[in-house]
């Protein structure tokens, strides 16, 4: 229950939007390709690894989310309107969704309900998805909820807990995270010292408030709300509203919202004092969070695929925890790509060699047994470990493509790749390096502040 209802702290993700994201990542439908019917993802996804039901509302989340790791195209709601349905909406993974998938070649992976396919357990993702985010979700005796955060905020403060690692404290971060951002707007009334409580306990209370004006003519008070704070439902307060106008607190109400303007609510009121009386309240709205999270693992119990384990930390202990495992990730990402270049530079090498000792090759092609003889005679590869499957490759490559090898070009990649593999073995050794460098490539995805402080 706990795994469907609270996200992985890697990823970000509930076992529903995982699938969603493995689903379109199969049916080709990314970011550099063509949308498709956002009812073919949820089906092969219901019928392949989600068999609870259609995650169509996991997939308008995703969609709608700050920052959308699914692109939609079509109606997908907005506060105060429902989404079309699945049928009507096509979607793709969207540009910074494709960082959630950048490293898929080192993910675990267990079978899905069925034994026929594959799923990963988390994503192996570069995107601070969990902390950029909002995330809610109700297991047996837990309440999670988790706010989300502006993207440049979270990679500053990330990148204090790589260099400080559990040395960090939460004055460092709050350097530079001043608390939940929101895509509508309004402002946190919270001090900064009540939301460093809310990061250092993993729960708390934030206060926030919508952004509005007040213009006085003659005779009214005209309210204009421009920013919806978090908490805050416009269809409620229209109702509010509606309902004071028999009063002759209000005189009308009118959503002037447009696709260009999504926060725009225009109030008449009667006079100035009511506003403060009657209507400024519910403007004001108060959010309670709670940073819990689990945490996947591959079983070693036969009879399941996959532990999970609940976690209750804060703000801290879950970013030295993600920043942790990114460095786990980035360890095998560049051990697959030096293993992939020692093979290219070997195999390189012994093309050389091949085409500076052609005579050999050719006297091996009369020889019963080719290999043996290449093996056995062919300089720089005879006594070696890898003689015979060098002379196995060799065997395999046409002597007239050997014959016109340009062997300076094949010295000086040989070169290159000697030198790449140094690379990423400095790479391994400084591994926060590799954590940091793939934090500021996610900088053409910052967005401005929207939640004023």
């Amino acid at each position: 229950m706990e795994d469907r209802a609270l996200a992985d702290y890697r990823d970000g993700l509930k076992p529903a939007q995982r699938r969603l994201m493995w689903t379109a990542k199969e049916l080709k439908a990314t970011w550099d390709n063509k949308t498709v019917k956002s009812a073919r993802i949820t089906g092969d996804c219901m019928g392949k690894y989600h068999p609870h039901g259609s995650a169509y509302g996991s997939l308008v989340t995703m969609a709608t989310s700050e920052y959308p790791i699914i692109h939609g195209q079509g109606n997908w709601g907005s506060l105060t309107d429902g989404p079309a349905a699945d049928r009507y909406t096509e979607a793709k993974i969207s540009q910074i969704g494709m960082k959630m998938l950048e490293c898929m070649d080192v993910a675990d992976y267990i079978p899905n309900y069925t034994g026929e396919f594959k799923e990963p357990i988390v994503l192996t993702t570069r995107l601070p998805n969990f902390f950029i985010n909002e995330c809610a979700g109700i297991a047996v005796g837990l309440n999670c909820n988790i706010p989300a955060h502006n993207l440049k905020e979270v990679v500053e403060a990330m990148k204090v807990v790589v260099k400080k690692g559990k040395q960090t404290k939460i004055k460092d971060i709050m350097k530079y995270l001043k608390g939940p951002d929101y895509k509508y707007g309004g402002k946190i009334l919270s001090t900064p010292e009540e939301i460093q409580q809310v990061y250092e306990k993993g729960e708390g209370t934030i206060k926030y408030e919508c952004d509005y004006t007040l213009v006085k003519d003659k005779k009214n008070v005209l309210l204009t709300v421009t920013g919806y704070c978090p908490g805050f439902s416009p269809n409620t307060f229209i109702t509010k509203m509606i309902s004071m106008i028999d009063d002759g607190t209000v005189l009308y109400v009118n959503d002037s919202s447009t696709k260009n303007e999504p926060c725009k609510l225009e109030v008449s009121i009667k006079n100035e004092a009511d506003f403060e009386s009657k209507i400024h309240k519910h403007l004001i709205k108060s959010e309670t969070y709670r940073y819990y999270a689990i945490e996947r693992t591959k079983s070693k119990d036969i009879t399941k695929d996959v532990d999970t384990t609940v976690i209750i930390p804060n703000m801290i202990e879950l970013m030295n925890k993600w920043v942790d495992w990114r460095k786990e990730v980035e360890t095998k990402m560049c051990e697959v790509e030096k293993n992939i270049y020692e093979d290219k530079k070997q195999k390189m090498n012994w093309r050389l060699i091949a085409s500076q000792n052609l005579k050999v090759v050719v006297k091996g092609l009369e020889e019963k047994d080719p290999v043996k003889y290449i093996a056995e005679n062919m300089p720089g590869i005879k006594g070696k470990t890898f003689a015979m499957d060098a002379a196995k490759y060799i065997c395999d490559q046409k002597v007239i493509s050997l014959q016109k090898i340009d062997q300076d070009k094949i010295k000086k990649d040989i070169t290159d790749f000697g030198n790449h593999i140094k690379s990423l073995e400095n790479d391994i050794a400084h591994i926060e390096n590799v954590v940091l460098r793939e934090l500021d490539n996610l900088k053409p995805f910052y967005k401005e502040r929207m939640l004023k402080v």
